[in-house]
Parts: structure tokens; sequence; C-alpha cells
């Protein structure tokens, strides 16, 4: 399998909802809760019209964190998937980055859509991903909180053969023991780390 991303064919992505754009004042900075300064840039990614109709759409990211998804078997078809809540923001997750995100009001769900994301299921076994497993990079839609759970709606841009993503766990913050590591369990957390750098700089093309 080639080390280089996979484009996601137009015919899994969300067909509804377009991309939020979040515009912020000033030189393409912002600061958030502690006071840091956050570089921002604009990307286009590509979203299918509800006509079938691909068309580039600008996004703000803030590449300085990402989003983390794990979840079980999901194969991320659908547009959304559920979180559990015990699951969501609780665990390997800075305690400073939980107090920030995991109340998911209004100000934290626009700045956790900002974040480039991982999604992934479960290693097929402990540490080892399956053969032609695939995580993916993209962004976060939507988030909504339901009575069964934290309802994701998702736009996935790439595939990622997962055995990488297990192989660069130091480098991604991936939490990890001799035989099992966070790609081993369903969560959500969010990583303080420069995802897009990182995998470029793994040989991993990312276009973003």
């Amino acid at each position: 399998m080639s080390e280089k991303l996979q484009p996601i064919s137009s015919a899994i992505l969300p067909s509804s909802g377009a991309s939020t754009n979040i515009t912020l004042p000033g030189d393409g900075n912002t600061l958030i809760a502690q006071a840091n300064v956050v570089n921002m840039k604009s990307v286009y990614i590509p979203v299918v019209q509800a006509n079938g109709v691909t068309l580039p759409t600008r996004r703000t990211i803030n590449a300085d964190y990402y989003n983390l998804f794990i979840i079980g078997d999901e194969t991320f078809t659908g547009g959304y998937f559920i979180v559990p809540k015990k699951c969501a923001l609780t665990e390997s997750i800075a305690p400073e980055l939980k107090a920030l995100y995991a109340k998911l009001d209004m100000d934290a769900v626009a700045t956790i859509k900002t974040f480039p994301a991982i999604f992934a299921g479960k290693n097929h076994q402990y540490c080892c991903a399956g053969g032609n497993q695939e995580a993916y990079l993209g962004f976060v839609n939507d988030i909504s909180i339901q009575d069964n759970g934290i309802r994701v709606s998702f736009h996935l841009l790439y595939a990622i053969p997962q055995r990488r993503l297990n192989e660069l766990a130091c480098e991604i913050s991936i939490d990890s023991a001799s035989a099992f590591n966070e790609f081993d369990s369903t969560h959500w957390t969010i990583k303080r780390i420069n995802i897009i750098e990182k995998l470029r700089n793994a040989g991993l093309d990312t276009l973003l």
C-alpha cells in the first residue's frame, strides 16, 4: 500500500451541510482562554453539494491542535457517529484542554470545529492495525449532545494506513504501553500537536 494519503471518493463524503467557515478578526490570529496566540489559516476543501457536485469550500483551521476519534468498528461512511458520553474528552487529554472544551458549549464547539481530526476504528489487535485498516484525516462539521451520546458529523479528506499512525504514536502524542495504545480504546480526545506537520514529516502528503 502506498504511504501517500488517499483522497476519499466523493461517493462517501457527507452530502449535506457545508463545512463551517469561521471568520476571525485581526491578521489571521486569535486568542484562546489561556492567552496563547494561535495561528489560523484558511484552506479550501472539497464539499459535495446536495446536487452531487463537488465544490471547493473555504474553511478556517487551527493546526496547533487535533481531534482524535477512536470509535469501535466504525467505518465512517454514514456522515456521523455517536461517541459515548463517558468516552468524550474524559481520557488521554491534558487537564487544561479538558477544562476548555469538555463542557461543549457554543464557543467550545466552534473552536473544536477548527481543529483537524483523525477518525479511526479500534485496532484489529492490541497495538496492531489490520493489514488494510484505514483511518482518515478530516474535520468535524457539527457536534450535538443527545441522550444516547455525543453526535459528531464529519467531513473526510484522506485515508491514512492505520498501521502508520500506530508507528507514529510517540510523534503524534498517542498514549502507549508495551501492549496497548489509544487506538485500542473507544474515545474522543484533543491533542496539542500539529498533526498536519507530523504527517508531512513522516512522508504522508496532507495537501493542507
